[in-house]
């Protein structure tokens, strides 16, 4: 593996290429990563989990734990490079670096870089481009492709580009007057081309997929048969109607996958969701406003997302009355009531136009001037920042149906929707933070104090008092409860078997323990009373022995697991 401190990544990884990744880093920190396949994909892929704790202080299930995924649309790849860079370094770091050793030592990191493989294949290794799965959805046979315009790499650059044809009569856009590299709207006072039309580069083809000899404007742009947007098929909100949903909830193998492993999981307390592009941290509800989330929930989501800006620069934008119901952040929300943030890594368009909006609706509401001045400052950017390597002028060609169009526009994959290689660890490093900061904030029970006291030659009173050191509740949340999501804390005393309890329970259930979080609800002026963070628990024993032991043990599904063993004497 590379030295920590270098470039971690020279390119972005194809599937065998990642794959080998995860299985080289988890022999090389065998103490640290188990790796598993949590299933198969649509081709019969293996989606790769890494656990990442440290096993000498136990198995993963008995600690919290933050839940990590990325790349489930296809060409998010960011998401899975910021995945493997989190293995890495918390992997790498362990033994130097306090907080990384405070989370493997207490905390696990279930981290399944790659949730679609197939989908990301076709985007790595081909110039298509796709959004999610590579089923074809809707379903056509080969007899039904609808004619139109294909996108297709017609120079064999390896890239597919756009494609500007001149139409002075009907053409809708025109060369900007300050930078020629840009295309603007025209207007009704545009009277002197020229004027374009602007396609994706391609070709145009019948309805049996055949090259159409004299093709005649206009043509229709023709929709990709790869229609599935994985990230609309989760059961929070399903909606059929929304854009590539999918026939019903879950009926992809990427989602229930993903479904299934968290539900097993049940120490899950918090989950990052990686995608890109926007520069924000997308939270929770799609179809359900905050006035109807519980008090302190709400004021949790506010004080984690604000951890994450701290961390990456990006601010927490909620989704609500937006089109991406069915997304995972919503049912790790509304079902389980973990705390899901999905980060839209990598921002272009903010590292170019910081003051551009990053909210979708205020996005959709630009001006034409406003629209303008984000291309040129995306251009001059290209120019400072990035040697000019992310737009390709236009360039003329002989297309072999169109005959002379230009060629040219943003080298989108590596460009504008994944950052180019010399920003990637850079763009890795600081969102890697952010679950980590929440790995930091979750419960944490711990057995503070044992007192025994000898009643008589055999009769013993134990006190015990367990508490939570974490920042969140031991149940993560409101919501949790009400879903009935997380179960009730428990204490169990063991017992030789020469004892026997004469007042007291074996196994005790007592309510979620709070985090300090919890005490902070107040002011410097009145004041804030301390959190519920501790109960305080008594036995009466009888043994017959002096030398006889005991077990104490607190167990909270998703705080942790704390033992005490105890000398009567």
């Amino acid at each position: 593996m590379p030295d920590r401190h270098q470039q971690l990544f020279d390119k972005y990884l194809t599937y065998e290429e990642l794959r080998s990744w995860l299985h080289d880093i988890s022999k090389q920190h065998s103490d640290l990563i188990d790796l598993e396949s949590i299933g198969k994909s649509y081709e019969e892929r293996d989606v790769w989990a890494a656990t990442v704790t440290n096993k000498q202080t136990g198995p993963p299930e008995h600690k919290p734990a933050v839940y990590v995924d990325g790349n489930i649309h296809a060409g998010e790849v960011t998401g899975s490079m910021t995945c493997l860079y989190l293995i890495h370094y918390l992997a790498s770091n362990y033994g130097d670096n306090a907080k990384v050793n405070k989370l493997l030592d207490e905390r696990a990191f279930y981290i399944i870089p790659r949730a679609n493989p197939d989908g990301a294949e076709k985007y790595l290794t081909t110039p298509q481009t796709l959004r999610s799965s590579v089923r074809e959805y809707p379903t056509y046979r080969k007899d039904e492709d609808p004619p139109g315009l294909h996108p297709e790499d017609v120079d064999g650059d390896g890239r597919i580009l756009l494609m500007r044809v001149r139409d002075d009569s009907c053409g809708a856009w025109k060369v900007d007057d300050e930078d020629s590299r840009l295309m603007v709207e025209r207007t009704p006072m545009d009277l002197q081309g020229p004027f374009y039309h602007i396609f994706n580069e391609g070709t145009i083809r019948d309805e049996d997929g055949q090259l159409v000899d004299d093709p005649q404007l206009p043509y229709r742009c023709v929709q990709t048969k790869f229609g599935l947007d994985l990230n609309r098929n989760f059961p929070a909100g399903f909606e059929p109607k929304t854009k590539g949903a999918g026939p019903f909830p879950l009926s992809e193998p990427e989602t229930r996958n993903l479904v299934q492993f968290i539900s097993e999981h049940r120490n899950i307390g918090a989950a990052v969701i990686f995608h890109t592009t926007g520069g924000v941290l997308y939270r929770p509800h799609s179809t359900i406003p905050d006035e109807d989330f519980e008090r302190e929930d709400m004021s949790a989501y506010r004080e984690l997302g604000q951890f994450g800006t701290d961390a990456t620069g990006y601010p927490v934008v909620c989704c609500y009355g937006d089109i991406w119901s069915g997304v995972l952040d919503d049912w790790c929300w509304e079902h389980r009531g973990i705390y899901a943030f999905t980060p839209e890594l990598w921002d272009a368009i903010g590292r170019a136009a910081p003051d551009v909006p990053k909210e979708p609706d205020k996005l959709r509401r630009m001006t034409r001037q406003q629209r303008r001045q984000m291309g040129l400052d995306l251009l001059k950017w290209n120019d400072t920042q990035l040697a000019g390597e992310g737009f390709v002028p236009w360039h003329s060609y002989d297309h072999p149906q169109l005959g002379k169009v230009e060629l040219g526009g943003w080298v989108s994959k590596e460009f504008l929707q994944n950052p180019p290689i010399s920003h990637l660890t850079a763009e890795c490093h600081k969102n890697a933070q952010f679950p980590i900061s929440l790995g930091l904030a979750l419960p944490d029970v711990h057995i503070d104090e044992v007192e025994v006291t000898r009643l008589s030659k055999t009769d013993f009173l134990l006190s015990v008092l367990v508490s939570n050191h974490g920042y969140l509740d031991t149940c993560i949340s409101k919501q949790a409860q009400k879903q009935k999501a997380v179960r009730k804390d428990v204490v169990r005393l063991q017992l030789p078997e020469d004892a026997v309890v004469l007042s007291g329970r074996k196994v005790t259930e007592i309510e979620w323990l709070q985090g300090y979080a919890a005490g902070q609800d107040g002011s410097l002026y009145r004041g804030a009373e301390p959190a519920e963070a501790s109960r305080r628990l008594k036995w009466t024993v009888r043994a017959d022995s002096e030398t006889s032991e005991l077990n104490v043990i607190i167990e909270s599904q998703r705080g942790g697991r704390d033992e005490r063993r105890i000398h009567l004497s």
